[in-house]
C-alpha cells in the first residue's frame, strides 16, 4: 500500500504566541514567576509577547524552563485543568456545532494548526475504533504535545454527551512510562499505554452519533472563521502559502491561479515563475494537496466516498475514483477496506 505520510520540509516553525502568558499563568498557579527564572532578562513581563506568534525554540525553551521550576513531569497535561485559552474555545464551539462525533473530529482534526502549528493529528480508523495521532512537527517540546494532548482529550470528552466512553484511552512514548496511571487521570480515560508515540484511541462506533449541540445556522459560520485564520498562519515558505491556500478553496470550485495569487500580492504569471524556480507547479501542487486530503478522508472513514469527491472540488465521483487509482493504485472502495481490514 502506498505511504500515506508525506516527508514535510519545516523551514520556520513560530507557534501561536498565546502560550507564553498561558505557560507563565501555569507558573503563578505553582506560585512562581518567570520573572524567577534565569530566563527573566529575555522576557517581558507575565511572558506577554507582541506579534500573534513567537519562535518554536522559544516556546520550548519556556517549556523547559517551567519544568525546571515546577519540577513537575506532567504539566503540559495538567495544563487543561488550570487554564483554556479563547483560540481552544473556538475550536471546541466548531466541534460541538457539528451535526456528528465524526464530523466534530473532523473539524478538531482540520483546524488545529489554529491552536498550534507544532503538533499535526492524524486519524486511522478500524472497525471498532478511531486513533488520533498526534505528530510532532520540528522539535517539539513534549510538554507542548502532552498540553495538546490534554485539551484535546478535554474536547473529546465534551462531545462524550451521552456518557457511552468515546474516549477509551490513549498512548505515551515508552520514556513517559512511568507516568501512565497518573496521566489516565488528567486524560480522563481508563487506561494510558506505553507505546511509539502519543495518540488518543476512541470508539468508532460513536462517530455517527448524533449531537445535541449541534447547530447548523452557526457551523458554517464557524468554519468560515476558523478557514480565515488558518490561511493567515504565518510561513516564509511561499510553496507552504500556496499549499494552504488551495486547501481553503478547494471545496469552493474555483481554485484558479488568480484566487492563489490575489491574497499574497503578486500575479498569476509571477507566481507560475516562482514556483517553477522551487521546483514544482501550480496544478501539481492542487493534485498533491487532493491527494493528501483524500487519503485522509478515505482513511479516517467518516465521510462517504461520493462526498469526499465533492468536497475535494472534482465534478463527480467517477473523476474522483480515477485520480485515486493515479495517486494509489486502488480504488478508493478497495483502498478504506484494506486500511480497515489491516486496522
Amino acid at each position: 500500500m502506498l505511504d500515506q505520510q508525506q516527508n514535510v520540509t519545516i523551514a520556520r516553525i513560530r507557534e501561536r504566541s498565546f502560550w507564553v502568558p498561558l505557560i507563565s499563568r501555569a507558573l503563578h498557579h505553582y506560585g512562581l514567576s518567570i520573572n524567577e527564572s534565569r530566563l527573566a532578562a529575555h522576557m517581558p513581563p507575565d511572558g506577554v509577547v507582541p506579534g500573534d506568534h513567537v519562535e518554536q525554540a522559544c516556546c520550548s525553551l519556556l517549556w523547559a524552563e517551567a519544568t525546571r521550576m515546577t519540577e513537575d513531569d506532567l504539566l503540559g497535561m495538567r495544563l487543561n485543568r488550570l487554564f483554556f485559552p479563547t483560540s481552544f474555545g473556538a475550536l471546541a464551539l466548531a466541534a460541538q456545532a457539528s451535526p456528528t462525533i465524526g464530523s466534530a473530529l473532523t473539524q478538531l482534526t482540520r483546524f488545529m494548526p489554529v491552536v498550534s502549528s507544532q503538533v499535526k493529528l492524524e486519524g486511522r480508523r478500524s472497525d471498532d475504533r478511531l486513533v488520533v495521532q498526534l505528530k510532532p512537527l520540528g522539535e517539539t517540546h513534549p510538554q507542548h504535545v502532552e498540553a495538546i494532548l490534554g485539551y484535546l482529550a478535554r474536547l473529546i470528552l465534551q462531545l462524550d454527551q451521552r456518557g457511552e466512553e468515546l474516549l477509551l484511552g490513549a498512548t505515551l512514548p515508552a520514556a513517559r512510562s512511568s507516568h501512565l496511571a497518573e496521566s489516565a487521570r488528567l486524560l480522563g480515560c481508563q487506561r494510558v499505554d506505553a507505546a511509539d508515540g502519543y495518540t488518543l484511541v476512541l470508539h468508532a462506533g460513536l462517530l455517527d452519533t448524533p449531537l445535541v449541540t449541534a447547530d447548523a445556522f452557526l457551523l458554517p459560520r464557524l468554519i468560515d472563521a476558523l478557514q480565515d485564520l488558518l490561511s493567515s498562519l504565518p510561513s516564509d515558505d511561499l510553496v507552504e502559502q500556496v499549499r494552504r491556500r488551495i486547501q481553503l478553496l478547494i471545496g469552493s470550485g474555483d481554485i484558479s491561479e488568480d484566487r492563489i495569487a490575489g491574497p499574497l500580492n503578486i500575479s498569476a504569471r509571477h507566481l507560475r515563475r516562482k514556483l517553477s524556480y522551487e521546483g514544482t507547479s501550480y496544478e501539481q501542487l492542487v493534485d498533491e494537496v487532493r491527494r493528501e486530503s483524500a487519503i485522509r478522508l478515505v482513511t479516517e472513514g467518516q465521510m462517504s466516498l461520493t462526498s469526499i469527491a465533492y468536497e475535494l472540488g472534482f465534478l463527480d465521483p467517477s473523476s474522483f475514483t480515477r485520480a485515486f487509482r493515479r495517486w494509489t493504485d486502488m480504488s478508493p472502495t478497495a483502498f478504506r477496506r484494506q486500511v480497515t481490514s489491516a486496522g
